[in-house]
């Protein structure tokens, strides 16, 4: 597959008119991610960003004593890196390959350097960052005030949205960092979920048997964050920041 067609894959890419995808494909690599690559981990530097292609990716917050919770969960539909194209500090937070596929890079200045001069391109990143900043907000609600058998069901669908299949590698542990509880509290929502006949659950691997069902138990947050990633093609663009701004210092 050559680098015109990986670009119709990933959905922001996508919506990019034909002069803005000819000045970005040099900058492009297909890279292939497999599960558990750290993409970002907190205390270093990112220099890339991510277009993931069949590759998905999740990413969560980690606290001093090593805690973590997941704010995002981000496929073919979105970016990855997004922040570090503009801020040089070391990242806050850690982006772990959930899915193995493949995955279209680029160096963090290069796209920065890109995106002032790119009226399209800017409008499409700022419209995703939005939508990002609205799953984010409302996966923490979520996590607060819903059950945890409704976030796991909303967790599965929002995984199987972004997979070409309704089986997952994970175990119950990494499940339990993701959703910020305990491993026995995942064992019994996992259970109670597959002696309802939604998910066949072995070890290190989920399976989505019934999806309506999963759709039934989830709580309200699964619609809002589906729709907050359908993000609307792209209207005809203003003039470039770069018109209106210095021209941008490239991070060295």
């Amino acid at each position: 597959m050559n680098l015109v067609e990986d670009l119709e894959r990933n959905e922001l890419l996508r919506q990019l008119p034909e002069e803005a995808r000819r000045k970005l494909m040099p900058r492009l690599d297909r890279v292939e991610l497999t599960n558990g690559h750290v993409l970002a981990d907190v205390g270093r530097k990112p220099a890339h960003v991510y277009f993931p292609l069949t590759t998905v990716v999740t990413m969560h917050h980690v606290l001093k004593d090593c805690f973590s919770a997941e704010f995002a969960i981000i496929g073919r539909e979105g970016v990855v890196g997004l922040d570090a194209m503009f801020d040089d500090k070391p990242s806050a937070d850690r982006a772990v390959v959930l899915q193995s596929g493949t995955a279209l890079r680029v160096d963090k200045r290069a796209l920065k350097w890109e995106f002032f001069r790119s009226a399209e391109l800017q409008q499409v990143l700022i419209q995703y960052t939005w939508a990002l900043m609205g799953l984010v907000a409302q996966t923490a609600v979520c996590n607060r005030h819903h059950r945890l058998d409704q976030r796991l069901c909303r967790w599965l669908l929002l995984a199987q949205d972004r997979l070409p299949t309704n089986q997952l590698a994970i175990t119950q542990e990494f499940l339990s960092h993701l959703l910020g509880v305990r491993r026995e509290g995942v064992t019994q929502a996992a259970g109670r979920l597959q002696r309802a006949g939604l998910i066949r659950h072995r070890r290190g691997q989920v399976t989505i048997i019934d999806r309506t069902g999963l759709e039934a138990g989830a709580c309200e947050c699964y619609d809002t964050a589906r729709r907050s990633y359908a993000t609307p093609r792209v209207a005809q663009a203003p003039t470039p920041m770069a018109s209106s701004m210095s021209r941008p210092r490239l991070l060295l």
